[in-house]
This record gives structure tokens, C-alpha cells and sequence, in this order.
């Protein structure tokens, strides 16, 4: 078992390695955060709660985006590899070939992992952006928090920056150290907004209060879980197929998956489907934070279990496929 997980650990490790440094995720994490930390500026109409609306953009973002870096992760690492005969290379070591996929899922869900920490402390800004009621000695009515709106846009810039600054002066890659600032930065960005109003006041020391709603966090998990998922489905796909199939494939899957538990209801066609591609509305659990309420621990219990179950079956027929291949 030692020796088992001794050659999936470096396989892991090289593909989150590679797969931070693709510019294509690089590009893909960039344009998730600016359009969530910039949807709750533009909205027109909110319909009575942009938070909400906010909340629930943001979230959907994460998911398309995360589909997609997961995808474009197991593209660039396995399918790649097997192309460029890097893949044969590395069997030719003392590595199975199912310890080969597993690492390669394990390595792409770890830049997930990444990706998702970061878009959710975007989503979290988004809500706090979003108009709320302000009430103040001198005004009271529906207003947008300014400094948290200019926070989540000088996150990644100053993130690009700091990570251009790293490269020239150390060659160091580009790419994991924007990772590494996008990562770290929210945080910061939040304990200084805690300083501050919603209307922008200062609130010091004494008064800090975090702001942001946490609830949304087993909501952004659940989503992760879900792009688990489809890391797993990807990595499956790309044993036989380059990477742009793969692509369309997995979004193929995600709007079965969407339709899935209604068609469960359905005559045996609707039974199949729903057997076989991942449901993914069990995992978008939104409307439970309506009006104040949180995702109960139980189902996200349930909802890794089904996870981890349908990677379980995927990567095993994946493990069939790559066994086949002829490297």
C-alpha cells in the first residue's frame, strides 16, 4: 500500500504543479474572479435581494469555470502526455498504470482545490458589494459598499503585479505565484474590510467585524465536490480523447446533469440517465440560504459520499480504458 501511494503522490504533485502553471487556467481563474467581483456593480435589477442574486451568479460562475479548469487541467497533463509519449515514459518506472490516472485526478482535483478556495472568497466579496439597507445618522436607503468593490478588483491586479515582480527578479513560474498571491490576498482584503462600514465608516479596531457571509462556504464546497466530479470524468475522457472532445463532452454531462433528477421521474430512459451521469442539482443547494437558512452538515455528508462513489466508478472505467491504450 506504501509503495502504491508512493507512486501516485509525485504523479499528483507534478500534474497540480503543471496544471497551475497553464496559462489557459491562469486565464480561466482571472476572468472568474473580475466577473464576480463585477456582476453586483452592474446589476440592474436586483428583484428585492441582490445578495442573492450576487450569491447565486457567483456560484454559478465557479461551477462553469471550475467544469472548465478541470477539464483543460486533464487536457494539458494526461491527454498531452500520452500524445507527446511523456505518459510512456513514466510507465515505463516502476508505475501502474491506475496509480498513473489516480494521480492524475488527484493532481487536477488539488488545482480545483485552488481555484475554488479563491473564487469563493469572490463570491463572499460579491455579497458584501451587493446594495443591502444602510442606515446612518445623516441617511438611510439601499447602497453598495464601495471599498469591498474596489478590494475585489485590486485583488487579482495585485496579484499579477506581485507575481510579474517575482519572475523578474527570481525566474521563478509565473504562474504559481499568481496562484499563491491570488490565494493569500483575499484574506488580508478581508481582515481590512472588517475596519470599515458597509457605508465606508471606520469602525478600528474595537468594532471590527469580519462582514462577509460564511454561510455560503459548504454551498462553495458542495460545487467543489461536484467539479471533483468532473475532474474524475475528464481525466476518464481524455485517456481517448484530446483535449477540446473532452471539453465539450463534460458540459454535455452538466446539463444532463441539471436535468438528470427530473428526468428520474420519467420512463426508463429518464431512469438511465439519471443512473448515469452525475446529479448535479444535489449539489446546488442555493435556495436552502434563502431568508436567513444554512445547508444542513448531512447533505454535504451525503453529497461527498456520492462524490467520491461516482469517482470511484468513473476513474475505474477510466483505469479500463488507459489499460487498453496503446502508448
Amino acid at each position: 500500500m506504501r509503495r502504491v501511494f508512493g507512486a501516485i503522490r509525485p504523479v499528483a504533485v507534478s500534474t497540480a504543479i503543471e496544471g497551475l502553471q497553464q496559462p489557459v487556467v491562469l486565464l480561466l481563474s482571472l476572468a472568474c474572479f473580475v466577473l464576480v467581483a463585477l456582476q453586483p456593480v452592474v446589476q440592474l435589477h436586483t428583484f428585492g435581494d441582490s445578495a442573492r442574486l450576487a450569491r447565486d451568479c457567483g456560484m454559478g460562475f465557479l461551477l462553469v469555470f471550475g467544469v472548465l479548469v478541470a477539464a483543460f487541467t486533464a487536457g494539458s497533463t494526461l491527454a498531452a502526455e500520452i500524445r507527446d509519449g511523456t505518459a510512456a515514459t513514466a510507465l515505463a518506472k516502476p508505475v501502474s498504470r491506475p496509480a498513473f490516472l489516480v494521480g492524475k485526478f488527484l493532481g487536477s482535483c488539488a488545482v480545483a482545490a485552488v481555484f475554488a478556495w479563491c473564487q469563493t472568497w469572490a463570491v463572499l466579496f460579491a455579497q458584501r458589494t451587493a446594495e443591502a439597507w444602510v442606515e446612518t445618522a445623516k441617511t438611510a436607503g439601499d447602497r453598495r459598499d464601495a471599498l469591498c468593490a474596489l478590494l475585489s478588483l485590486v485583488v487579482p491586479a495585485l496579484a499579477l503585479g506581485l507575481a510579474a515582480l517575482v519572475n523578474a527578479r527570481t525566474r521563478r513560474r509565473f504562474g504559481l505565484w499568481f496562484f499563491a498571491f491570488l490565494a493569500a490576498l483575499p484574506p488580508l482584503a478581508a481582515a481590512l474590510l472588517g475596519l470599515f462600514a458597509r457605508d465606508g465608516s471606520w469602525l478600528g479596531l474595537a468594532g471590527w467585524s469580519l462582514g462577509l457571509d460564511l454561510r455560503v462556504v459548504p454551498l462553495a464546497f458542495q460545487l467543489l465536490l461536484l467539479v471533483a466530479v468532473f475532474c474524475a470524468i475528464a481525466t476518464a475522457l481524455t485517456t481517448r480523447l484530446a483535449t477540446g472532445p473532452a471539453v465539450a463532452l463534460s458540459f454535455l454531462v452538466l446539463m444532463l446533469g441539471f436535468l438528470a433528477d427530473g428526468a428520474a421521474a420519467g420512463g426508463p430512459a429518464g431512469k438511465l440517465l439519471y443512473a448515469l451521469v452525475p446529479d448535479a442539482q444535489h449539489f446546488w443547494t442555493a435556495d436552502a440560504l434563502a431568508r436567513g437558512g444554512t445547508i444542513p452538515a448531512a447533505h454535504t455528508l451525503r453529497a461527498a459520499l456520492y462524490a467520491a462513489t461516482y469517482c470511484a466508478a468513473v476513474l475505474a472505467l477510466g483505469c479500463v480504458s488507459f489499460r487498453k491504450k496503446d502508448l
